[in-house]
């Protein structure tokens, strides 16, 4: 069992770990805002659209949406059915929970190696405008599943502890 010094310096760290993780996350929405702002601009204000700004802002969303559901959203937050959820008793809720979080990792582990397969397939091509790669394009897809099943496993730990309705 960890002390409580030691267990308030890994609260510390993973606040500091959630502010890292909500700024990176705010700078893709930003970029993905200034690149959408600049398109408006030079498509209505010059006449002259631009084709970069279209593949900035649709890389931008895609690692925004893929970074916020795995490292920003709480994962009690996600798509929950809340119809049946809400109107079981608390220790239904927790074997729910445990259900769907071993789902989860079991599911996420499998997809693990076809997603590192298929981003090594990737590796020959490159976005048509800005000649990124597209392994790196999509690479977000292993950071989500990789930290989204951190945060399940994380979750499943803590709904076999004795704190585990604060969890549910």
């Amino acid at each position: 069992m960890a002390t409580p010094i030691r267990r308030r310096g890994l609260t510390e760290i993973g606040k500091l770990l959630s502010k890292l993780a909500d700024s990176i996350g705010a700078l893709f929405f930003l970029t993905a805002f200034i690149g959408f702002i600049v398109q408006v601009f030079y498509r209505y204000a010059l006449n002259d659209p631009i084709r970069w700004s279209e593949e900035l802002i649709m890389i931008a969303f895609i690692w925004v949406v893929f970074w916020a559901a795995a490292f920003m959203v709480p994962i009690k937050r996600h798509v929950t059915l809340e119809v049946v959820y809400d109107i079981v008793p608390p220790k239904t809720k927790r074997i729910f929970a445990v259900i769907s979080m071993l789902v989860i990792i079991v599911s996420f582990v499998i997809l693990i190696p076809a997603t590192l397969d298929y981003l090594d397939f990737l590796t020959r091509k490159k976005s048509p405008v800005l000649r990124i790669p597209m392994h790196l394009i999509y690479s977000c897809y292993l950071l989500f599943l990789v930290g989204f099943t951190v945060k399940s496993g994380i979750r499943l730990w803590k709904l076999f502890g004795s704190d585990w309705r604060s969890h549910i």
